[in-house]
């Protein structure tokens, strides 16, 4: 399932390229920018899987609806690679031509990097915001159309009114410096597993995915990513320091999957509520390989 590196940037180029003509939850989609698709009619009731693997199925006729996305992000610390494995929650809904992402951010698995395992409570990952600031864009819905998803932006621990342009706060007591979990403590919480402390912390992240629809329901690709990270305070002194962190897009991949039931899909769908984080847990390991750090990245 890995993508070479040479097919990865040969797809962020083509995709790129796209990307530079944009300017730029719910499952029913408005009138369509694409042109009409073979539909896989086998959409089942709540709980009731229409699929048999993920990404399988013939296509819904559009991207509206509900994906998992998962992005495997390879940073490198004082030498070290860093694997940290997010998974996402994302309704997709056709705005015009373009496609409009609301993300939530459900589970992160991060690798130790100088002994200690940064790890991020659920109250964390919740109040993590992806304030909207531009759309993705998808050149068809066959197998081999592009996709470049639209800029995800993730405040944690700080509200900022130009998301893209303001410097992270670097005072707790500046007004934009928000309490995430409301544990008492600026900024978001992040325990260093192995240390016997927190980090009190302030971070911008931001990132671009490109690929390719491998089946109409299963996307993959690659990514560019930025972090912004400023701390606030700690528990102990080793949780204090924040070495310098670059990222490594190189050995960076994502998958995206289609988990409501359309098109022949997998159905995450418990009952006739919206899907929830803890409807797609049960796929988290199937969907991307974890991997183990490999220093020879850095």
């Amino acid at each position: 399932m890995s993508i070479g590196r040479s097919k990865r940037w040969l797809i962020v180029a083509a995709a790129m390229a796209l990307v530079a003509t944009v300017t730029g939850c719910g499952f029913e989609a408005g009138p369509s920018a694409f042109e009409d698709q073979e539909i896989e009619d086998s959409n089942d009731g709540p709980g009731e899987p229409s699929g048999d693997e993920l990404g399988g199925g013939g296509g819904a006729g559009t991207m509206a609806g509900t994906w998992l996305k998962v992005h495997q992000a390879s940073s490198c610390v004082l030498g070290q690679e860093q694997v940290s494995t997010a998974y996402y929650l994302v309704e997709i809904e056709e705005d015009g031509s373009a496609l409009r992402e609301d993300r939530r951010l459900c589970h992160l698995e991060a690798s130790a990097v100088l002994g200690f395992r940064p790890v991020a409570s659920p109250e964390t990952l919740a109040s993590v915001q992806f304030p909207q600031v531009d759309r993705a864009i998808v050149t068809s819905l066959l197998p081999g159309a592009y996709y470049a998803s639209s800029t995800a932006v993730g405040l944690w621990g700080i509200e900022l009114d130009d998301p893209l342009v303001e410097a992270v706060p670097a005072d707790p007591e500046d007004e934009r410096v928000v309490d995430g979990e409301g544990d008492g403590n600026p900024g978001v919480t992040l325990e260093l597993e192995g240390s016997g402390c927190e980090r009190y912390m302030g971070q911008r992240q931001i990132v671009r995915l490109y690929g390719q629809l491998e089946a109409p329901n299963d996307v993959r690709g690659g990514s560019v990513h930025t972090a912004e990270v400023e701390v606030y305070g700690a528990s102990g002194s080793v949780c204090q320091l924040a070495p310098q962190v670059s990222s490594n897009d190189r050995d960076s991949l994502f998958r995206m999957v289609r988990v409501d039931g359309l098109g022949g899909a997998v159905s995450a769908r418990e009952d006739d509520e919206p899907i929830r984080c803890s409807d797609i847990e049960q796929f988290f390991g199937q969907v991307l390989e974890l991997r183990e750090p490999d220093d020879d990245n850095c």
